[in-house]
């Protein structure tokens, strides 16, 4: 209810007028975008730890070392971050979620660049065969949770096209303050959608609406405005971490009544 709240006194100020130079706008989210481009191009080239970081990550989360992976998160750290960032709210949530009380959950974070990364160890998780998944594979399959922080949330969109290539849905997706091209529209496959930006150096360049590519099958259940974060600061929002904490524990308890008609089942069927 609270979030709900929220939202409602955050629309009223996106009903302000629109921007009178949009065409100024978009030239400098193009040159900002251009210049991370360039940075991300020579920093991962140079940086091969950075790459092994990724990697070493994937392989350790991977389906065969974790089997009882009931829930998963994936989070993507902004351009000029590393994947174990620890001022980044994005990989604070990550560590909670490795913790003993969620055995049942597989977390793992990447940067924008290794986007593919991130998708390919989600894709660990499930049937490895070509083309969509069954209803049957999907029944058994963990439920995806994915958070965006900066170009990481165009990262994150991105990673929610090529599951909905494979129809498989994901339960919520959380962009923070996100820049890019293609980080307007929330793909038909995602149920859940939230969206917090700052008031920062980058307001305007960062994505403030987004567009639901089908209204029926996804909901945008928050869009905040942080007034008083900075781009880096805002991924510590504690509303983030409520929202996707609370959307692990939804999860698991839908899980559990999922489970529930079959325990109940065997003493029936033990007794005939």
């Amino acid at each position: 209810m609270s979030r709900q709240r929220s939202f409602d006194q955050v629309q009223k100020l996106n009903n302000l007028p629109q921007y009178r130079h949009i065409e100024r706008g978009v030239l400098r989210r193009s040159a900002f975008l251009a210049i991370v481009a360039v940075f991300l191009f020579f920093f991962g080239a140079s940086d091969p730890s950075l790459a092994a970081n990724t990697s070493r990550t994937g392989a350790d989360d991977s389906a065969d070392a974790h089997p009882g992976c009931k829930i998963i998160y994936a989070g993507f750290v902004g351009a000029l971050e590393t994947s174990n960032h620890q001022h980044s709210g994005v990989v604070q949530i990550r560590d909670t979620l490795r913790g003993p009380d969620f055995s049942d959950v597989c977390a793992n974070s990447f940067i924008p660049l290794s986007w593919n990364s991130g998708r390919d160890w989600i894709l660990t998780h499930f049937p490895t065969h070509p083309g969509p998944l069954t209803s049957a594979e999907l029944e058994n399959a963990p439920r995806i949770i994915m958070v965006g922080h900066s170009t990481g949330g165009w990262a994150m969109l991105g990673v929610a096209r090529d599951l909905r290539d494979k129809h498989i849905p994901v339960e919520l997706t959380v962009q923070i303050d996100s820049v890019g091209f293609t980080d307007y529209t929330i793909p038909d496959n995602v149920k859940t959608g939230a969206i917090f930006y700052a008031w920062d150096a980058l307001f305007f360049m960062n994505t403030k609406h987004v567009r639901l590519q089908d209204p029926d099958h996804t909901k945008l259940i928050a869009k905040v405005t942080v007034k008083d974060a900075s781009h880096l600061s805002i991924t510590r929002d504690p509303r983030i971490r409520v929202l996707v904490m609370d959307a692990v524990s939804n999860l698991r308890t839908e899980n559990a009544q999922l489970r529930k008609p079959r325990s109940a089942a065997q003493p029936t069927a033990a007794a005939n």
